[in-house]
């Protein structure tokens, strides 16, 4: 924790913001900035931006590698993604995750607890919203973590570890906090956020159903706890009963995003194009492919599923997610740690080095009503089965791929469709795999943890493990910056494979 309570002022004296909105003049001497002093306008787009930028890179790309969506081009790249196939899950595997979180989130508690005679509650509320949308990701991915002490600087140099469970809770808390605080605002007094907010344009109504989103997200992850758990059943029905009839979800063409003012010019384009596209500038152009752009393309599990090898249903979507690398006749996947190469990132994920940045999507969103519709907790509404739908539907437009018949067609095939499936959280989840595959990847593998599906996973050629992981372990940092704390749980490299989230009851 040490590492992130040093950088934190430097962060904001030099680097608050690193894409192109980063032109706020801020002290250069770090030793003059005060940090509490920063007025929120100031703050908001970096707490927006730097942690996004993660969420598009460094997170998408381990969830995509822990199960099978991303494979490696064995035939122009040596081993690629060796350390991931391999499972060589370590403190320092992925541990700028960890670190990057906790830096570039404390931007988002600096507005949080902005204290001034000025009314900031709409920035506090959407600061608490997206605070919580993080902090879910370093739970799902950790267990427990600093929470409470986070972010206290100088006055709490190790801070302790929250229990998980906690932790979730006091997020839902503060989600509820943060629509409470859009509601009830002075609307005569309050500062409208416009263009400081380089997600949502100021748009309080939407910043509220991303909230409930987010809360539902958090409620959905308990579900399978709840069977087994009447403490959290009874938790789940209360939290449930402020979500059915509240301000509502995001739904269909209300994806997430973001945009600062991406360019195409070197540190200034989207996070996802910048790592996984072209050179600067030379966006499309043959021989200017970044190493993550050649390194990439996707499984042959996934192929299989979407040109219908595996289950006679032909997806549209495959050719918007990936497209044919030099002289392939079709699209090709490959398996993980395999000597093949797969065809690479197609337009559905990579169109423009100024493309918007996905922070949640409206088919994840049209995915978890269906699924706590389904389990019987939310109410009044459509039916799961429409919901999960309009989820596949949600899908093929953010892709730009020709929804056709494809909806008849998978209705009755298991695994993909509704009536077909027995279990009809497999699948909601598949469809949801296929859906942020590439755009959220990490979601994918929480996904996969929690619920087990989608069915059949392969695990990759050279794995060194019976299972995928369970888990990250806790990193380097922590063990020299706060270590009584994160020693306490003696953790070893098989922790990863053999402790569990606290939800991941399976």
């Amino acid at each position: 924790m040490k590492t992130y309570i040093k950088l934190f002022g430097l962060l904001l004296a030099f680097g608050m913001l690193t894409q192109s909105c980063e032109n706020v003049s801020v002290n250069e001497n770090p030793n003059g900035v005060i940090v509490d002093e920063l007025l929120p306008e100031v703050v908001m787009p970096g707490a927006q931006v730097r942690p996004s930028a993660l969420l598009m890179s460094r997170m998408n790309q381990l969830g995509n590698t822990m199960i099978a969506t991303w494979s490696g081009n064995a035939q122009q790249i040596q081993a690629p993604y060796f350390v991931e196939f391999s499972q060589q899950v370590t403190a320092d595997f992925y541990d700028d995750i960890w670190d990057g979180l906790y830096i570039r989130t404390g931007n988002l508690s600096n507005i949080i607890d902005y204290e001034g005679e000025t009314n900031y509650d709409y920035y506090q509320a959407a600061a608490k919203i997206l605070k919580s949308f993080y902090f879910q990701y370093l739970v799902d991915t950790y267990g427990d973590i600093p929470y409470s002490e986070a972010h206290k600087r100088g006055a709490n140099l190790f801070p302790k570890y929250d229990a998980q469970a906690e932790v979730y809770r006091a997020l839902v808390d503060q989600i509820d906090s943060a629509i409470n605080q859009i509601d009830n605002t002075d609307m005569s007094t309050v500062v409208n956020m416009g263009g400081n907010d380089v997600m949502l344009n100021g748009n309080m109504d939407l910043w509220k159903r991303f909230g409930n989103t987010v809360k539902l997200r958090l409620l959905v992850r308990l579900m399978n706890l709840a069977d087994q758990d009447g403490a959290t059943q009874s938790y789940l029905q209360e939290e449930f009963a402020s979500l059915n009839g509240g301000s509502g979800f995001i739904g269909l063409g209300e994806d997430i995003t973001i945009n600062p003012g991406y360019t195409d010019e070197n540190g200034k384009s989207n996070p996802f194009a910048a790592t996984y596209g072209f050179n600067p500038g030379e966006f499309g152009q043959t021989g200017s492919e970044l190493f993550g752009n050649t390194a990439t393309g996707p499984t042959t599990f996934l192929v299989e599923l979407l040109n219908g090898t595996s289950n006679g249903v032909s997806d549209a979507r495959l050719s918007r997610l990936y497209e044919v690398r030099g002289g392939q006749a079709t699209i090709q996947g490959n398996t993980q740690g395999g000597e093949g190469q797969p065809s690479k990132i197609g337009q559905g994920l990579l169109s423009s080095a100024v493309q918007d940045g996905i922070i949640m999507t409206a088919a994840e969103s049209l995915f978890l009503q269906a699924e706590a519709t389904h389990r019987g907790y939310l109410s009044g509404g459509a039916s799961a089965k429409s919901l999960f739908q309009d989820g596949i539907t949600a899908s093929f437009n953010r892709l730009g791929a020709n929804l056709g018949t494809y909806l008849t067609d998978s209705d009755n095939v298991n695994g993909i469709g509704w009536d077909g499936t027995a279990d009809k959280v497999e699948a909601i989840v598949t469809q949801k795999w296929i859906a942020l595959g590439g755009t959220n990847g990490l979601e994918t593998w929480i996904e996969f943890n929690r619920t087990g599906y989608p069915s059949n996973m392969p695990l990759p050629d050279i794995a060194s493990q019976a299972t995928q992981p369970k888990r990250m372990l806790y990193p380097t940092s922590e063990y020299v910056g706060n270590t009584a704390n994160v020693s306490e749980y003696g953790q070893t490299n098989a922790s990863a494979f053999n402790t569990s989230i606290f939800w991941d009851v399976n």
